[in-house]
């Protein structure tokens, strides 16, 4: 017998299926990720850093430069670390170790990641030879006026990048994997790559594969740390590339 109240049943079905447990962690997971990239775009833009601490009038001296810098760090760590890690640490049935964070994952696969590092770098070194390239890196255009410059610079660069990898790998690779198994590795790769939409488009491109790969990886693995590894100094010689080719390492002058 044909049910007379097809659209009802329908609704309820669909009603129960958004009340499922695993919708709704899903649900809230994906909503913290929204949260999160918006803060990190919105808050820790330039424009934001203007309006909150310059005048209309100040001049964008080097000091303003290298404080923007910090607090892009300070607001992509905060949205990609903090606010994540927070999040699964006070909802019951979430759990920090399920973020990929195994130091055993990584030592046991240490030489894959230099491999993969062996791999990219001669890529790298062809693109660096690129005047947009050049133009573009390092992000701080001071990075190589001291020693001081350089090395505070890459502080900050390397404590963001465990902030990525813990956002993307961790926190979703490994928060959404509880319920969507390996298809929360392309699940994490689209944000990933929207983030390199202000980047060269061979580096957003690029971010593609990365994200594919270090996904995987961080999946079978259960390790955010090879990722990592090999994001920090990917980033560190895309900059010190820069600088040498356009002649502002710091020991090249004094």
């Amino acid at each position: 017998m044909l049910d007379p109240n097809p659209g009802e049943v329908s609704l309820a079905g669909a009603l129960a299926d958004a009340l499922r447990p695993d919708f709704c962690a899903v649900a809230a997971i994906c909503t913290v990720a929204c949260v999160s990239l918006g803060l990190q775009w919105f808050v820790g833009s330039e424009r934001t850093f203007y309006d909150l601490f310059m005048s209309p009038r100040e001049p964008y001296t080097a000091h303003w430069i290298f404080l923007y810098k910090a607090w892009w760090v300070a607001c992509v760590t905060s949205s990609f670390l903090f606010l994540p890690a927070i999040f699964v640490v006070v909802v019951p049935g979430l759990k920090l170790r399920n973020c990929n964070l195994s130091w055993r994952g990584f030592r046991d696969h240490f030489w894959l990641y230099v491999g993969l590092y062996a791999a990219v770098l001669p890529v790298i070194w062809l693109v660096s030879l690129t005047p947009n390239f050049t133009a573009y890196y390092p992000m701080y255009p001071l990075a190589g006026r001291s020693w001081l410059d350089l090395l505070a610079w890459e502080g900050m660069y390397i404590v963001q990048f465990v902030a990525l990898e813990f956002f993307f790998r961790g926190f979703l690779v490994g928060g959404l994997g509880r319920y969507l198994g390996t298809l929360a590795v392309p699940a994490s790769v689209m944000p990933y790559f929207m983030l390199h939409f202000t980047k060269l488009w061979p580096e957003a491109s690029a971010s593609v594969v990365a994200g594919f790969v270090l996904g995987w990886l961080a999946w079978k693995t259960k390790s955010i740390w090879g990722g990592v590894m090999v994001h920090c100094a990917v980033a560190v010689s895309m900059d010190l590339l820069a600088l040498s080719h356009k002649g502002q390492l710091p020991w090249l002058h004094r």
